[in-house]
């Protein structure tokens, strides 16, 4: 940038240039330049401190930029941009709650991005990049965080636990209404045979029966007095001859 007098009266290129003794010249940046904001101090939803640090590339073209120091000076930068990049940011973390910024991290950036690009364009210059480089928190409000989530994980695996043992004592549950159901059908089957069997019994078939079951060695028996116990003598021949 030329100056003559203390004011501004034109613009020189790159190279090697004449400048005359009466004039002065200032160097003027029109490459991509970087700024890193570190531990901007910014609101949650619920007031809670939050810090952020970003890094901003802005660039101002050769044609626009005799015009931005006419009108702001040298150090537009910190007149124009710094102080726009806090309050954006600002203005777009309080919109959500502490625990949802980390996850908004890149909306947050894509809208004070956009904001940027629109109040600072009038100045031509141009937004080339901003990062979200990272979001941080108080110590106290990260370690009630983190509490929070340890007791959340625990009463987790409780509840885990409960429904396990749920699941087991409805397995032994189901487990004895089959084994009664088991029970319970033997013994049905058991009685419906006995009253068949019951009701096919005859004395004789009784008296062969007992006779099946003597020895063959048996020469007398004896039978307890009173008795009306008499075995067929055609029935003990019979039974004899089928032992032998």
């Amino acid at each position: 940038m030329r100056y003559e007098f203390g004011g501004i009266k034109g613009q020189i290129g790159e190279g090697l240039q004449f400048v005359a003794p009466w004039r002065d010249v200032l160097l003027a940046n029109i490459q991509v330049q970087r700024r890193v904001f570190d531990k901007l101090n910014a609101f949650s939803e619920e007031s809670q401190d939050v810090f952020v640090r970003a890094s901003l590339n802005v660039r101002v073209s050769p044609q626009t930029i005799q015009q931005l120091y006419r009108t702001v000076g040298p150090n537009f930068f910190n007149v124009l941009v710094e102080s726009r990049v806090i309050q954006n940011f600002k203005d777009e973390t309080v919109k959500y709650k502490s625990v949802e910024i980390a996850p908004n991290r890149e909306n947050i950036r894509k809208a004070v991005r956009e904001r940027l690009e629109k109040e600072l364009s009038p100045f031509s210059i141009e937004v080339v990049d901003l990062l979200l480089d990272n979001i941080d928190f108080n110590p106290e409000f990260k370690k009630a965080i983190e509490d929070k989530q340890i007791a959340t994980q625990r009463a987790l695996e409780e509840q885990q636990k409960i429904e396990g043992e749920k699941h087991k004592a409805q397995q032994a549950i189901e487990r004895a209404k089959g084994e009664g159901s088991a029970i319970l059908f033997r013994a049905e089957k058991e009685a419906e045979a006995n009253r068949k069997l019951a009701a096919s019994l005859t004395p004789e078939l009784v008296r062969y029966a007992m006779v099946q079951k003597l020895s063959d060695k048996i020469q007398v028996m004896m039978l307890p007095s009173g008795q009306n116990f008499i075995l067929d003598s055609d029935i003990l021949r019979g039974a004899a001859r089928e032992k032998r």
